[in-house]
């Protein structure tokens, strides 16, 4: 029988209770053998990368790319955990991108490489390197970073494997083919590879299903805008009419959203009417475009043209008011070679010719268009010497610059040459152009006015 003051001892127990608490083994660890090994290790590490992602979305919504870099990149020194799990690839993806926007774009490419190297037939990896790649080239072309030479080759060259491998993965996507669309047309100059893959673009688009459509909706704006690029490479090609449906299909699919600015599609279309000699239906685009403009954008581009549909209306004072809406000192040489134009059609020739001189003496790129001008306000003010002085400039000029013949440098130089009295020179020039270009439009009633002369 226990005895009240053994019970007492007993509950008091203090010798007892420090017993009970040495007989378990103290740790500091955070975690047991089971979270650090196994199927528990590895859902530790899944709900850590996606921790990760998850405030690598928020750093992006804000822009914060310097802050994901210096986080997660390297990522070999920054998440060594993951990268010795095989877990990194879709971090060092968004760590690219983020590379990619604060224009280290060596550094991103040198990233995705890797990505690629572990999952070759992985499609965002594909995808993402070949923007990179892209947009690298873009950079240089804008002249935000400097790409020459072999380097420039070998990233086209790169861009282009990728996306071709990233279209292999998903032959009905849209993104890809526009993006290697703007690499032919806008890096390479390359417009009839860049229309069909446009088109491909836009075809990809259509023929999904309403839900596929719903599904994949961020890629529309890329069909929109492929609507927009092919429209102008049709027009370039001379098809008009072509050219005309794809903008109404991209003004009918971009009513609501407006993915590319209303001003800049009113002057395509604009354009399009202007060459299919609809004036006044290029007039009312074009005057719409002005007006849908933000004023803090350069909009030269569309009074240049409004003054020249002005000028196939006849509207000589109206397309004189439209050239001066753009101040002197803003003027780029496309534009003041329709100022000569307009200048022309209202006999202001003094006037157009100094325009034209000061092109010329600035101008270190397209001078020979300049040249030609003034040779022909000096043919029509049958100032032949002066003229052919000026035409012979524009083909050395342009000889000198590309490498090439000039055509119609050549042709006007034979024609002033020969309305200056030396027939025999402007026969050695003709026959040059005879050479050169033997189908040059109104070649051969040149050929027959010098050398019926001659004879």
């Amino acid at each position: 029988m226990v005895t009240l003051e053994a019970a007492a001892r007993i509950i008091q127990k203090p010798e007892n209770e420090t017993r009970v608490q040495t007989s378990i083994a103290p740790t500091d660890d955070l975690f047991d053998g089971n979270e650090l090994f196994g199927i528990q290790a590895g859902q530790y590490l899944k709900k850590s990368r996606n921790r990760i992602l998850a405030d690598i979305e928020e750093l992006t919504r804000t822009n914060r790319w310097e802050d994901i870099i210096s986080l997660y990149h390297p990522a070999e020194e920054k998440i060594p955990e993951l990268v010795q799990a095989g877990m990194d690839l879709r971090v060092r993806e968004k760590v690219a991108f983020a590379l990619g926007q604060v224009r280290q774009f060596d550094e991103a490419i040198k990233v995705l490489k890797v990505c690629v190297q572990v999952e070759s037939n992985n499609f965002y990896s594909r995808a993402s390197l070949a923007y990179t790649a892209y947009n690298s080239l873009y950079a240089a072309k804008n002249k935000e970073i400097f790409l020459a030479g072999n380097s420039r080759a070998d990233r086209i060259a790169l861009a282009h494997e990728n996306f071709k491998k990233a279209q292999s993965l998903r032959p009905y996507g849209v993104t890809n083919f526009y993006r290697q669309g703007m690499l032919y047309s806008q890096i390479e100059n390359k417009p009839k590879p860049a229309l069909i893959l446009f088109n491909t673009a836009c075809s990809n688009w259509v023929n999904l299903s309403e839900k596929e459509q719903a599904l994949r909706h961020q890629e529309k704006k890329n069909y929109i805008k492929s609507l927009y690029r092919s429209a102008s490479l049709l027009l370039n090609a001379g098809k008009g009419f072509a050219a005309l449906e794809q903008i109404k299909k991209c003004l009918e699919q971009d009513e609501k959203t407006n993915t590319v600015d209303l001003g800049f599609k009113y002057f395509a279309l604009g354009k399009v009417n202007f060459h299919m000699d609809e004036y006044q239906k290029a007039r009312d685009a074009l005057l719409f475009a002005l007006q849908s403009s933000s004023g803090s954008r350069s909009v030269d581009f569309i009074h240049e043209l409004l003054a020249r549909t002005y000028l196939a209306l006849g509207k000589t004072d109206r397309a004189l008011e439209t050239i001066g809406k753009v101040p002197e000192n803003a003027r780029r040489p496309y534009y003041r070679w329709t100022e000569a134009d307009v200048l022309c059609s209202a006999g202001r020739y003094d006037h157009a010719k100094k325009v034209l001189l000061d092109v010329v003496s600035r101008d270190k790129r397209s001078k020979h268009i300049s040249l030609l001008r003034l040779a022909k306000i000096d043919y029509t003010l049958k100032s032949w010497e002066h003229a052919a002085q000026y035409a012979k400039k524009s083909v050395v000029f342009f000889r000198e610059k590309w490498g090439n013949a000039y055509y119609e440098g050549l042709f006007w130089q034979a024609l002033c040459t020969f309305k200056s009295g030396q027939v025999k020179e402007s026969e050695t020039i003709l026959a040059e152009l005879e050479d050169q270009c033997r189908f040059f439009p109104k070649l051969d009633r040149l050929a027959a006015l010098i050398r019926g002369t001659a004879k």
